[in-house]
């Protein structure tokens, strides 16, 4: 397998998205159906699934996975609580932390009772909890899962690719607290780590887009337009546009708006909402709420034209 996953990094990088869905889809009909193999396959197609923001795909295939471990008698297994973890990230990327955090909870049960409380799952289950515990605006709860996470990834369970992201997320909880000072101090450090890493890592666009949120609360918006275009780019070459490549181009609007550039703001604005009806669908409540405030947008900018 080392091949094939040597194999799978080098399609991501290039950033070739149909290649790597190919790859995988590839691999999975040379293995035997109903194999530990295959359930490994599925949860690497259901996460580039997820990545791409094709949540129904990416769901699907993570049930497949867990049917085929439970099938296989590994419900209390490591590899059962990964593929659950990673559908429980998928449950808080589609906006439903408080499912998520169930799941989160059930992973972490079966990856201690398996005597994995020391592994990068285990550190990716601490992690996870803190976005989830972030995004219901629980940010002190968030913060203590975090913290757990980077010692234990500074005490040897990860490498600078873990580092690097448990930084990122301390930089983000610490923004939704208001300390600016520690959020710049993690997200400097993400960063750091990110650049002296040979090649560009997935994560990088998000550890970008925090700088340029730090910067942008500071009123460096030029300098925070820059950095949203750098992750924008980023995002695009890994994942197409996903969900965080609609978020980014909101955030660009936002900047715009700030700078009085209203026509700009409503290019991207329109641009973000077109994507997230692709992916979630026009009753979502994001989306409702995004195509309400880009309604507001065009009416302020008409009336300012009629005055003009």
């Amino acid at each position: 397998m080392n091949d094939f996953y040597d194999k799978l990094d080098e399609l991501y990088s290039a950033g070739d998205l149909a290649a790597v869905e190919g790859f995988i889809l590839d691999a999975i009909e040379e293995t035997a159906a109903g194999s530990t193999e295959r359930a490994g396959l599925y949860n690497e197609l259901a996460a580039f699934y997820r990545g791409v923001s094709r949540y129904n795909e990416s769901e699907d295939k993570f049930a497949r996975s867990l049917d085929i471990f439970e099938a296989a008698g590994m419900g209390a297994s490591p590899e059962y609580a990964t593929v659950l973890l990673n559908l429980a990230g998928l449950y808080r990327m589609r906006g439903e932390p408080g499912k998520a955090v169930v799941l989160f909870k059930n992973a972490m049960k079966r990856l201690e009772d398996a005597g994995a409380g020391d592994s990068y799952a285990y550190v990716s289950v601490l992690n996870n909890l803190a976005l989830a515990y972030r995004e219901r605006d629980e940010p002190e709860l968030a913060l203590e899962y975090a913290v757990r996470a980077l010692d234990l990834i500074r005490a040897g369970a990860g490498g600078d690719h873990e580092i690097a992201a448990s930084l990122n997320n301390l930089a983000t909880i610490q923004f939704k607290l208001g300390d600016m000072d520690a959020a710049d101090e993690y997200i400097s450090e993400a960063l750091s780590v990110y650049d002296a890493m040979p090649e560009t890592d997935v994560h990088h666009a998000a550890a970008i887009t925090t700088k340029a949120a730090i910067m942008c609360r500071a009123g460096e918006y030029d300098g925070a337009l820059e950095e949203f275009r750098r992750s924008l780019e980023l995002t695009r070459r890994f994942f197409g546009e996903n969900i965080e490549f609609a978020t980014c181009k909101r955030n660009i609007a936002d900047v715009y708006e700030l700078l009085d550039d209203r026509r700009s703001a409503i290019t991207e604005l329109s641009d973000a909402v077109r994507i997230m009806i692709k992916i979630l669908g026009e009753g979502h409540p994001t989306v409702i709420n995004m195509q309400d405030r880009l309604d507001q947008m065009k009416i302020l900018d008409s009336e300012s034209g009629f005055q003009n």
